[in-house]
């Protein structure tokens, strides 16, 4: 690539033309992994920058009085993103674990889970004891209170399929890198979401994936 395709995007010229299909194979080769469309695709620097960039983005909706629920099972670069919109008043409750087995307490989820639920962020299994984690469930509990859905499958991707239409997330993000591709981040995001969306940017960027 660096030899023969390197160049900014939209040009008019041959190298040009070439990097453009080259982000355009990497959209369709990550919407296959994933099961949605090309344009669900965002690429980032890494998983942890694209979930601070999305929590930013949602934050803009959100305020006081607003929760979002995070899980004690998951990497901090599922929780840290989030917890950084409590400056904006914005409440964070903690599912806890059942430490005799590692795995989540499901009670505790559902009575986390409230009217006042934006957003539920869960990992899809954890890297440091290997849990899977019933992700359609968590979804599920989402969208009984009309919450949004993050799916953080950095672990889960090497490891197993996924199809996110079936599980019904809104989003989910993983790292290229961990199944020996580039070390960039992806994310999927329901195309009704990244189309209604506000991300922070310089003007002339495109609002596409």
């Amino acid at each position: 690539y660096l030899a023969r395709r390197n160049a900014n995007t939209h040009g008019a010229f041959v190298t040009s033309r070439r990097t453009d299909e080259t982000i355009a194979a990497a959209h369709s080769a990550m919407a296959d992994l994933l099961g949605c469309a090309p344009e669900e695709t965002v690429f980032g620097a890494n998983m942890t920058s694209l979930t601070f960039a999305l929590s930013r983005a949602i934050g803009r909706e959100l305020g006081a009085g607003d929760e979002i629920v995070v899980t004690r099972l998951d990497h901090d670069a599922n929780v840290a993103p989030w917890r950084a919109l409590e400056e904006r008043g914005v409440t964070i409750r903690e599912v806890d674990v059942d430490v005799e087995d590692c795995t989540l307490d499901w009670a505790d989820f559902a009575a986390k889970v409230s009217s006042r639920t934006r957003l539920v962020a869960v990992g899809y299994a954890s890297n440091a004891v290997g849990t899977i984690n019933d992700v359609a469930r968590a979804v599920e509990l989402a969208r009984s209170v009309g919450a949004l859905s993050f799916v953080d499958a950095v672990h889960y991707a090497p490891r197993g399929p996924i199809d996110v239409r079936a599980l019904g997330c809104d989003f989910l993000a993983c790292s290229v890198y961990k199944f020996f591709g580039p070390h960039v981040g992806v994310l999927y995001g329901q195309a009704e979401q990244l189309e209604r969306l506000r991300p922070y940017k310089v003007r002339p960027a495109s609002n596409a994936a």
